[in-house]
């Protein structure tokens, strides 16, 4: 058979050629799909994968900042320990301060915590970390008093108490603050919450259920999370957790 004739046999049979191709296309394109699902899937049930990042299109922290285990010690152990339970991250925000193990901390002479601070203007929700029992829910007011606190040098906290005349209500450390326990004997602390947290203590908690709003009150200079992780009272750096992000500005613009 000559070129002519098979270009003449494909003429006579060019509606058959063009159903082959448009199925052969959408098998192709079907096959692709297919496979870009089980790609996407494995990849984001691998620890470490997801971005933790705000998005206009999906504001629910819940739904896209999820990972499954990691492998921690505390800062002052040697011991190493397995937490393979699902588990978020707490918040929005940038990361203002994270474990500082000397004076260079903003506030007193160690920070055994991570600060997150969302600086757009909203109610930015606090999750909890993972599941567990509220431990403790703290308003740490002090009722119509005449202390007053300030940062200062001169003391390990670097925090100073003062008295003056006109009484009012003040609040110090954590401000409101929430204390959540979790499996292997793990808690998260969750402080300066901006109302006083609508949990009781021995409440059950789900990992990602809101907690709490970002605030600033007790020893705070603006609206933040400070999130920290303890095990047998001693504190963890939450970068075992959550090791693909740094102390670097995440949040939207």
């Amino acid at each position: 058979m000559n070129l002519a004739q098979v270009a003449y046999a494909a003429y006579e049979n060019r509606d058959k050629i063009k159903r082959f191709l448009k199925w052969l296309a959408i098998l192709v394109l079907s096959g692709a799909f297919i496979l870009y699902l089980i790609f996407a899937t494995i990849i984001a049930v691998l620890q470490g994968n997801g971005k933790v990042a705000d998005s206009s299109i999906n504001p629910n922290l819940a739904q896209f900042v999820e990972f499954q285990s990691f492998s921690y010690r505390t800062i002052y152990g040697e011991t190493w320990y397995d937490f393979k339970h699902p588990y978020f991250f707490p918040t929005l925000g940038a990361l203002t301060q994270g474990v500082i193990l000397d004076s260079s901390a903003k506030v007193g002479r160690l920070h055994i915590a991570w600060d997150i601070a969302d600086h757009q203007p909203r109610q930015t929700e606090v999750r909890a970390f993972a599941d567990g029992v509220v431990e403790a829910v703290n308003n740490n007011m002090l009722i119509k008093t005449t202390r007053r606190w300030k940062f200062c040098d001169d003391n390990d906290y670097g925090i100073c108490w003062y008295a003056v005349k006109e009484t009012t209500d003040v609040q110090y450390a954590c401000g409101y603050e929430v204390i959540i326990a979790h499996t292997d004997s793990l808690k998260s602390q969750y402080c300066h919450l901006a109302s006083e947290p609508p949990l009781k203590v021995g409440q059950k908690v789900d990992a990602g259920q809101i907690i709490g709003i970002q605030g600033s009150t007790g020893w705070a200079t603006g609206k933040h999370l400070h999130f920290a992780l303890w095990r047998d009272n001693q504190p963890i750096d939450p970068s075992y957790a959550f090791l693909q992000t740094s102390l670097s500005d995440w949040e939207d613009k």
